[in-house]
């Protein structure tokens, strides 16, 4: 019984806006600023090189390509606008409208990122889909996380009981691993341009929820 308390009790504290904005942003930004020094490149391109040292199949690439499309633009807008479209129908009307906010306000920022830091893709002969933009963050990798985490976020806000909650961030986190991965191994992605992707894309949800949360304390003290 302890150890669940316990359990509960750092649960709770991840959970918290403020410490997820700290840490994923603080990643997020070291990872940057990693980046423009050039402190990135030895790392990525030997474990980029590694991998390309084992081809993959016919039915290997079918499946990767399908677990990439899960991260496209395309895809994801028709998921966050189904998804509002439910939470409006149900009479959520203000979550719908910060989630269609929120998408649309990540999907600026992360293309903002990627012209300003205007990293090189991998070389071109090992790409396995087609890209028309830098590479730095991952746009899959943070937008995924975006949709993904906002939506388990909401979901795991109207439930008390940790083992919903923990079920839902898990199965957003393998849908944006997956994706994640996927750039990497279809050779259109360094592996820290992923890894900026999911940080980045964690701590703009979480900044989304601080914001949220701030706008309610302070209606709160003005009634």
């Amino acid at each position: 019984m302890e150890v669940k308390s316990t359990f509960k009790a750092y649960f709770q504290i991840l959970e918290t806006p403020t410490v997820q904005v700290v840490l994923l942003g603080g990643g997020f930004l070291l990872l940057m600023l990693f980046e423009t020094m050039g402190v990135l490149t030895p790392f990525d391109t030997q474990l980029h090189g590694a991998l390309s040292q084992y081809p993959l199949a016919e039915w290997q690439q079918d499946i990767l390509r399908d677990a990439t499309a899960m991260g496209s633009n395309s895809v994801l807008l028709f998921i966050a606008f189904v998804a509002a479209l439910g939470l409006k129908f149900q009479g959520y009307t203000k979550q719908a409208s910060t989630l269609v906010f929120a998408v649309i306000a990540g999907l600026a920022l992360t293309f903002a990122l990627k012209y300003g830091i205007s990293r090189g893709r991998p070389p071109l002969a090992q790409h396995q889909v087609d890209v028309y933009t830098q590479s730095f963050p991952s746009a899959h990798a943070m937008m995924s996380t975006i949709v993904y985490f906002y939506i388990a976020r909401l979901f795991a806000k109207s439930t008390t009981q940790i083992s919903v909650k923990i079920w839902v961030y898990m199965v957003a986190g393998l849908l944006t691993f997956f994706v994640g991965v996927s750039r990497v191994f279809l050779g259109v992605h360094w592996p820290t341009d992923v890894l900026a992707g999911w940080l980045g894309g964690g701590a703009f949800v979480a900044f989304c929820f601080y914001i949220l949360k701030w706008q309610r304390k302070l209606r709160i003290r003005h009634q």
